[in-house]
């Protein structure tokens, strides 16, 4: 993978989850084909930050585990 391919993307979830919740996402998120990482950020349980290799993936795909789930959630800045 070559590292000018990556790229970041924010994504809002309208849920609340927990921690377990958010743990579970993160791992259906790293399971996508070209997701490098991630992660939510501390103490806002809504936002999760995706590293990707743009060449592998495009970012709207990066929602289908959250929809899969029931979650309702948005690319920000996109």
């Amino acid at each position: 993978m070559r590292l000018d391919y990556l790229a970041d993307i924010v994504i809002h979830v309208n849920e609340k989850l927990d921690e377990t919740g958010l743990r579970v996402v993160e791992c259906d998120l790293c399971g996508v084909d070209g997701v490098v990482a991630a992660k939510h950020v501390p103490g806002r349980n809504h936002i999760l930050m995706v590293t990707y290799d743009n060449q592998e993936a495009r970012a709207v795909d990066l929602l289908a585990p959250l929809k899969a789930r029931g979650l309702h959630a948005q690319l920000v800045g996109f």
